[in-house]
């Protein structure tokens, strides 16, 4: 029995070897490649979001620092673990590097998920509360935000660059008796601002913003379904009724006179004849501003009774600012929705990929004292930093395939570049 026991162990300790040994090749492969892709394409995340497309956006900010934090955190972390599957220890060098590489490995990545999880509450106001949203999300107090929480956190893992020092060539924390003391709580600390806490907020988030989105799509659907295709009916006595835009360009037999009647049907049941010239409406539609300032919220129908009690002089242009409105708010609805469903792609891609990770840890620091379970978990570790390093490199992926808005600046400030910088070159070929 003590053979068969003394052969089973060795089996389990030589197959958890094995586990740990393959563990360490998929860190070896993707870590260089993340190292060169990561600050390339979070650059192009940022510049994108400080073009005007996104200037009056409140979220802008949190996707900015979101991207120079992951690119911080992958730079720092990517190349530590690839050279420790080396036995390679950068934070044994000196203590400057030890402090520095502890410090911001911890504080990027906590940045990083509460910057997300603030812009899942943004997200959610913009959906549900929409008057609070208006007054209390704003371009200026999102950053603010943001500046608010990097301090914040930098204050609290400022522990890092006083606890930890060179301790017989490693980078461990200092033995003093006040630390020790608390070191336990910091970790604690530790979980909660990077794991518990954001991933509580993210999750209670999207899924209101998820049901808030649904019922504003078919609020939008029933609102917009009574406006029918616009179309010219003719009467008896010649006369108009139109329900198109003012710059309908009537056939030959309709262009009898350059003054006509205007019959704008209201509720079905009150008509305003009013004597209009037709090119001077169509000038005022065509110079119509259709801004996309997310401060014009006010559907005309909304605005219908109290117009109607206004003189005819105000009622002249309604029928127009009906017609031109609609558009300009469903704009505005759209490139919500846009930067909304962003945020959804980038907030599950984080929890599934940053899940395996904090298990992981967890298991690996409550058997701590069992070898064998603490070498699987730790093998099951190493494997979960790969989608934990991935998920912080590709949120330019995500943005891409979710925001049209999002898409078609990046072929406009890059695409098309490359395209008309590989036709000059293919001409100055040719010719020479």
């Amino acid at each position: 029995m003590t053979t068969f026991y003394n052969n089973s162990t060795n089996v389990t300790s030589d197959s958890m070897t094995w586990l740990l040994q393959f563990s360490l090749w998929p860190i070896r492969i993707v870590c260089p490649l993340l190292i060169v892709l990561c600050p390339i394409a979070n650059w192009i995340c940022i510049s994108i979001f400080q073009s005007p497309i996104y200037h009056r956006s409140s979220s802008k900010w949190y996707f900015i620092f979101i991207a120079i934090f992951d690119t911080i955190y992958v730079l720092v972390t990517a190349p530590l673990i690839f050279l420790i599957t080396f036995q390679i220890y950068i934070m044994n060098i000196n203590i400057i590097s030890c402090k520095l590489i502890v410090f911001l490995n911890y504080l990027s990545c906590q940045i990083s998920a509460g910057l997300l999880a603030c812009l899942s509450i943004d997200r959610l106001l913009a959906t549900t509360c929409l008057y609070l949203y208006r007054y209390s999300c704003t371009t200026n107090i999102s950053k603010y935000v943001c500046i608010c929480v990097i301090l914040m956190l930098s204050l609290i893992n400022s522990h890092y660059l006083i606890g930890y020092t060179i301790d017989n060539g490693f980078c461990t924390k200092k033995h003093y008796i006040w630390y020790d003391r608390i070191y336990s709580y910091l970790n604690v600390v530790y979980l909660l601002s990077y794991s518990i806490i954001p991933f509580t907020i993210i999750a209670i988030c999207n899924v209101f913003i998820v049901i808030s989105v649904c019922q504003n799509k078919s609020n939008l659907k029933k609102k917009y379904s009574i406006k029918k295709p616009m179309k010219i009916i003719n009467n008896p006595n010649e006369q108009t009724i139109i329900n198109s835009p003012p710059c309908y360009s009537p056939s030959t037999y309709e262009k009898q006179e350059d003054k006509h009647q205007v019959f704008v049907t209201i509720n079905h049941n009150q008509i305003i004849n009013e004597i209009h010239d037709s090119d001077h409406k169509c000038r005022n539609y065509r110079s119509e501003n259709l801004s996309l300032d997310r401060e014009e919220t006010l559907n005309p129908v909304d605005q219908l009774p109290s117009l109607l009690n206004q003189p005819i002089h105000h009622k002249r242009t309604f029928s127009h600012r009906f017609l031109s409105s609609s558009p300009t708010h469903s704009q505005k609805l759209c490139i919500q929705l846009q930067i909304t469903i962003s945020l959804l792609a980038i907030s599950i891609s984080f929890i599934f990929c940053t899940l395996p990770n904090c298990i992981s840890t967890i298991m690996i620091q409550t058997y701590n004292d069992n070898d064998q379970v603490r070498n699987f978990w730790q093998a099951m570790n190493y494997f979960s930093i790969v989608p934990l390093l991935i998920t912080h490199s590709v949120n330019l992926i995500f943005y891409y395939l979710s925001s049209n808005m999002f898409r078609n600046r990046f072929k406009e400030d890059y695409l098309r570049e490359t395209n008309t910088t590989k036709q000059f070159a293919l001409k100055t070929f040719l010719k020479t």
